[in-house]
């Protein structure tokens, strides 16, 4: 029987507003009218999750807006939200806006198709964050791959553009497997609690694994969701990917959007206690290593999608870190954090597309010199850079400081200074990255541009980007209060692992 809590379907309007318009828009055949449909579906999926977080109860731990209905004996349709999903449902509404902004800017074609792929990847990220089934969320995942293996095999442009989309494929279905090896696991334990098999969250922590059982089930899924973070040494499709496949879809949505992160915090966290604490220790050390392995091959590049990269590696290992602290500190920091690094980063890597639409390439010896002639990209780009660092005044640094306390509690000084040291790495290739494309002489007099006029969409690309995190970086206690009762209680259980 069909479950709601009293509360409009507003997660499955959410769901099917972008199936809606990506059958809209692959029937539309002019190219204007295919981005006019587009922008304004995306404004209305983003005006429901800014309604979804206008309802939204702070004070509750609890899912909201529950919806639940039955498909088999096993698995259900089941959606809901609370402070762990909330903001990543409106950063994935705001994005896609974003991304159909710069495709306009870019003038992808078929425009109708473009359209049609960035909703479908919409509808399934909107599912990723509102499922609370984990066979759900897995087919979810395993759906994701299509929209995102089509827009990097139609819309590539680099030489070696197979090799990415093969090098994508085999590591996500790789991924893939394990997380349902996990998850099956995990229903087999219910049953024979039980005498049913489920695979809802809430009806799995009512039944909960010795902690003997948790270490099977937790490496499956920290192998599964690592390759999804690019965390080191599981982040080979990600240069490969940034350098081959188009900047703002494949890569916003991908390294935007912290979907290992959440997943993290929503599935493994509560379900695995004991096993994270006593891997904790493994995994802070993979992390640590990947701040500093980052940020390093970051500044050997003279790619500037290369370099966006490794300083997404650099950011997961700080994320990592933050997460494993398994305090109500740590957890805050690092959702809030991966919140950032998403808008950063997006932001980041839309200056990346425009400056290689405008100079035909993004390698930095042949940049420079740009600010004169692109003075707001220039603004956004260091903005952006700065938000990454943790400077005051962006959300970064009241995140960042959660987490260093949230690591001084569980680990020691030295992981503290590796997190603060992996800060000051960021500063050095982001803005040594800024001072050679904006800054520095050109070296190739033949690439100056004249002064360029930025297009409607693309200063509100820029300033929606740019207004957003310095919005966010004045007002983080808002934020704050959203995650706060859904954290607090992940920490309470955390705390008391299962013996």
């Amino acid at each position: 029987m069909a479950t709601f809590d009293g509360s409009p379907p507003i997660l499955s309007l959410l769901v099917f507003v972008p199936l809606l318009a990506m059958a809209l828009a692959w029937a539309v055949q002019s190219a204007h009218q295919a981005f006019l449909l587009g922008i304004t579906a995306a404004l209305a999926e983003l005006a429901l999750s800014v309604w979804l977080l206008a309802m939204f109860r702070n004070d509750s731990a609890e899912l909201q807006f529950v919806e639940r209905i039955p498909l088999t004996s096993f698995l259900s349709y089941h959606l809901g939200v609370d402070g762990i999903s909330i903001l990543f449902v409106v950063l994935t509404a705001l994005l896609t806006l974003m991304v159909l902004l710069y495709g306009e800017i870019v003038h992808e074609s078929p425009a109708g198709l473009y359209v049609a792929s960035v909703f479908a990847f919409q509808a399934v990220l909107m599912g990723l964050f509102l499922s609370v089934d984990l066979l759900e969320f897995w087919g979810v995942c395993l759906l994701e791959m299509i929209p995102a293996s089509f827009i990097l095999r139609r819309w590539s442009f680099g030489k070696d553009k197979r090799r990415a989309l093969l090098r994508y494929v085999r590591d996500m279905a790789g991924g893939l497997g394990l997380m349902l090896a996990a998850i099956l696991i995990l229903g087999w334990r219910h049953m024979e609690a039980s005498g049913v098999w489920s695979f809802a969250l809430v009806e799995l922590s009512q039944t909960p694994l010795a902690a003997s059982q948790q270490d099977l089930v937790f490496v499956l899924f920290f192998y599964a969701l690592a390759v999804r973070m690019a965390l080191f040494p599981f982040h080979a499709w990600l240069p490969v990917v940034a350098e081959q496949g188009p900047l703002a879809t494949v890569c916003v949505f991908l390294v935007g959007l912290k979907v290992g992160v959440y997943a993290l915090l929503r599935f493994v966290l509560p379900l695995t206690p004991a096993a994270c604490h006593e891997w904790k220790s493994f995994v802070v050390g993979l992390a640590v290593t990947g701040i500093f392995y980052g940020a390093l091959l970051a500044l050997m590049q003279i790619n500037l999608r290369r370099l966006l990269a490794f300083s997404a590696v650099s950011q997961t290992g700080m994320l990592a870190v933050g997460v494993f602290c398994l305090n109500r500190e740590g957890l805050q920091g690092s959702l809030l954090l991966a919140i950032d690094f998403g808008v950063a980063a997006s932001a980041l890597l839309f200056v990346t597309g425009v400056l290689h639409r405008c100079m035909h390439t993004t390698l930095l010896p042949r940049l420079g010199g740009l600010f004169d002639t692109m003075p707001l990209l220039g603004l956004t780009f260091l903005l952006a850079a700065l938000s990454t660092m943790a400077m005051p005044g962006t959300p970064g640094f009241d995140a960042a400081h959660l987490m260093l306390e949230g690591a001084i509690e569980t680990h020691n000084w030295g992981v503290a200074v590796a997190m603060a040291a992996g800060s000051v790495a960021s500063a050095a290739f982001l803005l040594w990255a800024f001072q050679r494309a904006f800054l520095a002489r050109r070296r190739d007099a033949a690439l100056r541009p004249e002064k360029i006029r930025l297009s409607l969409p693309e200063v509100v690309l820029v300033g929606t980007l740019c207004m957003v995190q310095l919005g966010v970086g004045f007002y983080t206690e808002p934020w704050l209060e959203i995650v706060d009762s859904s954290l607090a209680r992940l920490a309470g259980k955390l705390e008391k692992p299962a013996k």
